[in-house]
């Protein structure tokens, strides 16, 4: 995902007398309860019939709209359809929506994934390969000037997650704890759900809190947008790497729908436009659903619910 400074703008933190007071979230210019038409290049005879598509707002509206809409776009052109950008202020409704037949594809965070299978109404359609050989894990990010060293020193401090149903943002660091004897709940002072992983970053460069939890990929690309940021952070732990957000469909969707939409989406890097879209959110290309790229995220989340983790998943 590539942002840019002009695009991190979702968090104010309010800091009185040198203590963290709060986290105020303006709000987005876009409403994230509502879907958005995109509006379609001409396309084939039919186009006239939607294709809701969600993307999870792994970081904050503003930048997930910006980013996004041409891949929505051209996806829904592909297929013959007119686009429809549905936005969800959780990860959790956007699965709801899927689960429920309510969306026809999505471009999820790999906890929502797995969180899904339980229920066997989603499956997955097709992965992105980042560029350059970019790896997704989760990030312990501190403020430049904390004590901080490693895990251990984080105990009874403030701590930002993205959201319960994050991989990297709530379930790798609350699963990283459970194996190390503790509950994410009691170790930390405080656990605050920023609703984006740029907006987890910023709050760690402030100092409001005391660490977050936040995707590698994200943290990469902000670092390489906004260097005077990048050194007001420091990363004191690095997971495994685990299986890339992937695009998912309802298990309910008409087949021929689903082939085309995997076809799309496999061919999208085969042409000029593609590749340029492709490209601003840091993907080379789409490659065919390999369900064992997220074994490692599945038990995971087994052991955090056998463990008896945190209760936010």
């Amino acid at each position: 995902m590539i942002l840019s400074c002009a695009l991190l703008t979702g968090l104010s933190v309010a800091v009185v007398f040198g203590t963290r007071k709060a986290l105020e979230f303006r709000r987005p210019f876009v409403d994230i309860s509502q879907r958005i038409s995109v509006e379609p290049e001409p396309g084939p005879a039919g186009g006239e019939t939607r294709l809701r598509f969600a993307v999870a707002t792994m970081v904050s509206a503003e930048a997930t709209f910006s980013t996004y809409r041409k891949l929505v776009r051209r996806i829904s052109r592909d297929v013959g359809r007119q686009g429809e950008f549905v936005m969800r202020p959780s990860y959790a409704k956007v699965r709801r929506k899927l689960e429920s037949g309510e969306l026809d594809v999505a471009f999820v965070c790999t906890g929502t994934y797995v969180h899904a299978l339980r229920g066997k109404r989603i499956k997955l359609l097709v992965q992105p390969e980042f560029a350059n050989g970019r790896q997704y894990r989760c990030l312990f990010l501190v403020p430049a000037g904390s004590s901080a060293r490693k895990i251990e020193d984080l105990q009874g401090k403030v701590m930002a997650f993205t959201d319960p149903e994050s991989n990297t943002g709530c379930l790798v660091p609350s699963a990283t704890l459970l194996a190390m004897g503790h509950n994410a709940e009691s170790f930390f002072k405080r656990v605050i759900f920023t609703g984006s992983h740029d907006r987890s970053i910023l709050s760690a460069a402030a100092g409001v809190v005391d660490c977050a939890a936040v995707d590698s990929l994200v943290w990469e690309s902000v670092a390489s947008q906004d260097p005077d940021l990048a050194e007001r952070v420091r990363v004191i732990w690095r997971s495994e790497p685990f299986g890339p957000p992937p695009i998912v469909v309802p298990t309910g969707l008409p087949k021929a729908l689903e082939t085309s939409l995997r076809d799309a989406f496999l061919t999208l890097h085969e042409d000029p436009e593609g590749r340029e879209i492709l490209s601003a959110i840091g993907i080379r290309r789409f490659t065919p659903a390999r369900p064992e790229s997220y074994q490692t995220a599945v038990d995971l989340y087994r052991r955090l619910q056998r463990g008896g983790g945190p209760s936010w998943p």
